[in-house]
């Protein structure tokens, strides 16, 4: 099945204007270009979860199935990202049913990518729901913690200069920003569970 799952990179139209199109049209064509992009992606997630070949490719068509539904039922800004949302809560809710022990259920890795705008491509960007996620974890954290992380993150400032901004010793800022990551995590982590159930 692999062989046939390729992306079309020459394509020069955009994830956007496809998910235009199909919204528009209602013609699954633009929709199955927009998700033959991502098909390998999509698979490795799913093999990733399911950890059968067979399960994982049975996933990727219950997943298509699905965002013909789905699909004109969000905004979705921003396709590659909600789609890995959309795809590994559809493998959590299979492991689920099928009673099996779910091994992950958030990447860490994503706080320091996707959620905190390390980025190099804006198809990277959190779709609406996981973004309003990360707003209202941050509104959790304590003033110093959410301080810490918005200078760190979204401003790019490094610890020795968080900590003479707001006149610090380097120990507590490390302190505030690995414990804020810790708390974002958990109120990240709940937020999907909650959503699953």
């Amino acid at each position: 099945m692999l062989r046939s799952l390729r992306r079309n990179r020459k394509n020069p139209v955009s994830d956007q204007e496809l998910l235009a199109r199909f919204r528009q049209t209602g013609d699954q064509a633009f929709l199955g270009q927009l998700y033959e992009r991502y098909l390998e992606l999509t698979y490795g997630l799913c093999l990733k979860y399911l950890g059968e070949e067979t399960l994982a490719q049975d996933a990727v068509i219950e997943i298509y199935e699905s965002l013909v539904r789905k699909l004109p039922e969000h905004d979705v800004q921003y396709f590659r990202s909600w789609l890995y949302t959309f795809a590994k809560n559809h493998c959590l809710m299979q492991l689920r049913k099928d009673g099996k022990k779910i091994l992950q259920t958030f990447d860490p890795g994503l706080m320091q990518s996707v959620d905190f705008r390390h980025l190099n491509n804006e198809d990277d960007l959190p779709d609406g729901e996981q973004a309003h996620w990360l707003q209202d974890c941050l509104k959790g954290l304590s003033d110093q913690q959410k301080r810490c992380i918005e200078l760190f993150y979204y401003q790019d400032k490094s610890y020795k200069e968080i900590a003479e901004l707001d006149k610090q010793d380097l120990g507590t800022v490390r302190s505030h920003i690995q414990n804020g990551r810790r708390n974002l995590r958990k109120c990240m982590d709940q937020k999907q569970a909650d959503e699953l159930e």
